[in-house]
């Protein structure tokens, strides 16, 4: 970059010429600004002053080469100075070039115009602070010449100084751009080589990707074909397990059917034996059982009691002991007592004793035994006895949940599992059902739905096996044939609905009638062509109860006796065969006369006694204790089988 020509090398001896045109002191213009944009038309009137000045001066200098040497004033109206000397502006020094290619003037004007600016704002180096306005210049004399140059001397190092630093900011400046498009340069050098490098990645991974779509392809036809031979090799090895599937079937259809007729032959062998030997263990405990069962206590009873039943304990499962009954005399015997002790208490023995918590199905697996007799072709008999009030019914019939169903539901559901069974052993089974009760010495039938009044008589007639034996049956009774444990239900529903049921001081719902339940079985083989005939009687005997303490009156008082009576006879009878006595009066009360051969020698026999745990009781459960001892004692003789 040329270094501008300093003006005062251009300028004549100090006092003897005048600043012309072409002596280069510059003032810079700024650019016009909307702070400054008001003070354009003052420029351009000052530059037209400066320039009229300057035609002046040469005029006046055209004389002499120095006024001031000559020691005169100049003449008035020689030379006017200038309006304002600090605006001339030089178009030689206004319209040099810099390096970069721009007007001098333009870059001297933002430099000159950011140094105003910084001055204007920074007092002693404090910005924010106004420059202090400068004080004005004496003003100098018209005809003072020299002062006049003097002070544009001055205004002139001034300027030359202001424009000396602008250049070296110009170049600093200068030397900051080279630099930062030296550094634009390296970045765009630097940019183009990671483009590039971009680039040879994006072809190789382009190549690649290309390289592995074709190595994928191959694969996957490779697959393909190992994938069909795989279904040709399955296809083949599934006939061929086929093949070997049905080869293994056949060969085990053959030994299945010899093993099963091996098995079949001795399973027959085996049911027979085993039919004979349950009748066996039957025969050996005796015709006729006796379990006894303890009612728990129930409601207020409870807290009564204060759960316990200190007059009744069940010392073991074929024992208990009751307190002895106010009134009994000391010396008393009593059929079926072991010992009596001195305190008072009386223990009694029988085939199995139930505490109170032992719950429905464990009092019905001690008597599964004995349903199946009845599929064998034998005649059994169930009856529940006691007084009042001490769980016959729910002994015999139970609740509707399952857990608390008795005996008549579970063993008619045992009959039919058992049927289903045999059904694989040749064995088909027709069951025929029927529901009664003795109501005042008056058969009625609860599964009747006539409304016309049927009168019902106990007959005999010829059995279907054996015509010189004999079998009981009800005239106008309803017999129901029954294919499924459901129609069993609703049977027993109905009978519900319809038995005698009354209040008493005993017992709230006390049974006012004897119920008999009775299932008639039928069985044949077809491949043994055997045949049996079984039948299986279950009894709810009415509660006995004595009528000074029942309170019975009008009606109730006819059905207590009634009640008593027949269970006497039942007594009565059961005595009589115990004693194996020529006349046993079966036709004393249409209760034993309908019970006959279930209670003769063909049949097997099981009665419940069920007793209360009242204490206020404790008379009328000793008496039952007593009566079912008796019972226990009697042996009716052997069951026979009714098959042919």
């Amino acid at each position: 970059m040329s270094r501008l020509p300093t003006p005062s090398s251009r300028l004549p001896v100090a006092g003897t010429s005048r600043l012309t045109a072409a002596s280069g002191i510059v003032r810079p213009t700024p650019r016009a600004t909307p702070a400054t944009a008001g003070g354009a038309a003052a420029l351009k009137r000052q530059a037209s002053q400066s320039s009229m000045a300057t035609k002046r001066g040469r005029l006046d200098t055209s004389g002499s080469s120095d006024g001031s040497s000559t020691g005169r004033p100049p003449r008035a109206g020689s030379m006017r100075p200038p309006a304002n000397p600090g605006l001339i502006r030089s178009k030689s020094v206004a319209n040099l070039s810099t390096p970069a290619g721009r007007p001098m003037r333009d870059v001297t004007s933002r430099v000159v115009s950011r140094n105003n600016v910084k001055a204007a704002g920074t007092v002693g180096g404090r910005p924010g602070a106004a420059k202090p306005t400068p004080k004005p210049a004496t003003k100098r004399q018209p005809w003072d010449l020299k002062g006049q140059i003097q002070d544009m001397d001055a205004r002139h190092r001034e300027l030359m100084e202001q424009l000396q630093l602008t250049q070296e900011r110009v170049s600093r400046m200068e030397e900051e751009k080279q630099q930062l498009e030296q550094g634009v340069r390296e970045k765009e050098t630097i940019t183009a080589e990671v483009q590039s490098e971009a680039q040879r990645v994006s072809r190789q991974l382009q190549d690649r990707e290309d390289q592995w779509e074709s190595e994928r392809r191959q694969l996957q036809r490779r697959l393909s074909e190992l994938e069909a031979q795989r279904e040709d090799s399955e296809t083949q090895r599934a006939a061929l397990q086929r093949r070997l599937t049905s080869l293994q079937a056949e060969l085990q259809a053959k030994t299945d059917e010899a093993d099963a007729l091996r098995l079949e032959a001795r399973a027959r062998r085996e049911e027979t034996l085993r039919r004979q030997l349950h009748n066996q263990v039957q025969e050996l405990k005796g015709n006729i059982r006796v379990f006894c069962r303890v009612r728990p206590l129930l409601g207020e009873e409870v807290t009564q009691a204060g759960g316990q039943i200190p007059h009744l304990q069940v010392t073991d499962e074929r024992s208990l002991e009751i307190g002895k009954a106010a009134g009994a005399g000391a010396n008393e015997t009593m059929s079926g007592r072991r010992r009596e002790e001195g305190d008072g208490k009386v223990n009694f023995a029988f085939d199995r004793v139930f505490p109170p918590e032992t719950s429905q199905a464990d009092v019905f697996e001690e008597i599964s035994q004995l349903i199946q007799s009845a599929l064998d072709g034998y005649n059994v008999c169930v009856f529940a006895y006691g007084q009042t009030g001490s769980g016959k019914t729910h002994t015999m019939e139970g609740g509707r949940d399952d857990e608390l169903q008795g005996v008549i539901p579970r063993a008619v559901s045992q009959i039919f599992d058992a049927c289903a069974a045999l059904k694989e052993k040749g064995w088909s089974y027709t069951l025929e059902a029927s529901f009664l009760e003795i109501y005042n010495e008056t058969i009625r039938d609860l599964l009747s739905t006539s409304k016309e009044k049927m009168n019902y008589e106990i007959r005999m007639k010829d059995s279907k096996l054996n015509s010189k034996t004999k079998e009981v049956y009800v005239t106008n009774l309803k017999v129901v044939t029954v294919t499924e444990q459901a129609d069993v239900a609703s049977l027993l529903e109905r009978a519900r609905q319809q038995r005698a049921v009354a209040a008493t001081n005993c017992n709230e719902h006390s049974s006012r009638s004897h119920s008999v339940f009775t299932l008639r079985m039928e069985g044949r083989n077809a491949l043994t062509t055997e045949t049996c005939h079984g039948s299986l009687n279950l009894v709810d005997l009415a509660g006995s109860e004595r009528l000074k303490e029942s309170g019975s009156q009008g009606d109730r008082l006819t059905e207590t006796k009634n009640i008593n009576k027949s269970l006497a006879n039942l007594g009565n009878v059961i005595m009589a065969l115990g004693n194996k006595q020529d006349h046993v009066p079966f036709r004393n009360s249409k209760l034993t006369h309908l019970l006959q051969h279930s209670l003769g020698g063909n049949s097997k026999t099981l009665m419940f006694v069920n007793v209360s745990p009242r204490e206020d009781c404790a008379a009328e459960t000793l008496n039952s204790l007593r009566f079912a001892a008796k019972v226990n004692q009697c042996h009716i003789g052997t069951a026979t089988k009714r098959t042919k």
